[in-house]
């Protein structure tokens, strides 16, 4: 079956739903720390330290240790958690720094997207009974940004305070998440650590002006399908550079929304090229828009980035799989139904299927999708 979709702020709450069902190892995700523990500002500003990575810096209670990120999505820049084993939960805090797909910069757009996104599919992801405690506006520096505050119930039946610092650029969404025990919560310490967050370089933004727009434009479309493609498949996919390249190039193209575009995009078309040749090889097409058609087995859709996309598995007539990432909705689309894409190729990559065995499958970004 083809993956949920889940969004990277999503990933930020799997990696704050982390348990302490064994000692904690150094580098790997632990507990809490003790609720009845009240120091003062000065004293709890003495036992934080700081972390500089690359472009920003933040700090957090010295006792934490450092989460092992390297089999999260790229995203997560960093995160630390306490290493108390006295409890199931381990209080934590992660950055994440992800391409800004929709080019929205209204950071409470995000914010109900996301809460939206929790209550609707939580579940999944291990997050229980989400509900929205708060928003309000967070201003960093000169860009408008904003506070998400929410609770869960974690796997462990913890109650957990779940808190997240959104600030959208035009070109990134750089978020903060803290996550707390809710009889851990100290809201003096969160608000350090909130606080405490700075980016020693610039932040991406693209000025929206006549000049600048397609540029900023361009960079959103190819880091979307570089954001995703891994993310999709287990991290079997990744985005070349040609592929990047390719995408940045044809940014008018992805989605192709108007019928100039649509005629634009088909007369791209290599007639040439089969799924048979992209099974071969499929790094000779990286830079070629192929048309593949057959019956939809499955489409989804999701609007929590600030916009709608989806994603389609479409089996066509030699009985082989493409996944489509398209970056609009399907329209009325089904599953079932008989439809053509036309797109890129990005890589080949296997899937677990109801049998338990796997599928190979073509992943594709997606200009146009059309039923028949």
């Amino acid at each position: 079956m083809m993956k949920k979709l889940v969004t990277i702020l999503a990933l930020t709450a799997l990696l704050s739903a982390c348990s302490n069902s064994e000692k904690p190892v150094e580098n790997k995700t632990s507990e809490v720390t003790n609720a009845a523990e009240t120091v003062s500002s000065e004293t709890k500003e003495a036992k934080n330290t700081t972390y500089k990575g690359e472009g920003f810096s933040f700090s957090y209670p010295e006792s934490w240790k450092s989460v092992d990120t390297s089999q999260l999505n790229a995203a997560v820049k960093a995160a630390f958690s306490n290493p108390s084993t006295s409890a199931k939960f381990a209080d934590n805090v992660n950055l994440t720094i992800e391409a800004n797909a929709s080019g929205s910069v209204n950071p409470e757009e995000f914010a109900n997207n996301t809460a939206d996104y929790y209550v609707q599919n939580g579940e999944s992801i291990g997050i229980s009974n989400y509900k929205k405690t708060s928003y309000s506006n967070k201003p960093y520096k000169e860009i408008n940004a904003g506070v998400l505050e929410g609770s869960y119930t974690h796997s462990s039946g913890t109650d957990i305070v779940l808190i997240q610092y959104m600030i959208p650029t035009n070109t990134e969404l750089y978020t903060m998440t803290l996550s707390y025990a809710k009889d851990t919560y100290n809201s003096e310490e969160a608000n350090t650590i909130l606080n405490s967050l700075n980016f020693t370089d610039t932040l991406a933004q693209t000025a929206q002006t006549a000049s600048t727009e397609n540029q900023s434009s361009t960079a959103t479309v190819a880091d979307f399908f570089n954001d995703l493609a891994p993310f999709v498949t287990s991290d079997e996919a990744v985005l070349e550079q040609a592929s990047y390249d390719f995408f940045a190039k044809h940014t008018d193209l992805f989605p192709a929304e108007t019928a100039d575009l649509r005629k634009k995009v088909k007369g791209l078309v290599n007639k040439e090229v089969t799924t048979r040749h992209l099974n071969k090889n499929v790094s000779n097409y990286y830079t070629e828009f192929v048309s593949v058609s057959g019956q939809v087995i499955q489409v989804e859709e999701d609007n929590s980035l600030g916009g709608t996309f989806a994603m389609v598995l479409v089996e066509d007539d030699y009985g082989n799989y493409i996944t489509a990432i398209y970056p609009a909705s399907t329209g009325d689309l089904l599953d079932g139904d008989y439809a053509t894409v036309i797109g890129a190729p990005i890589a080949n990559y296997s899937f677990e299927n109801v049998s338990g065995g796997f599928t190979n499958s073509t992943l594709m970004g997606a200009s146009l999708i059309v039923a028949e």
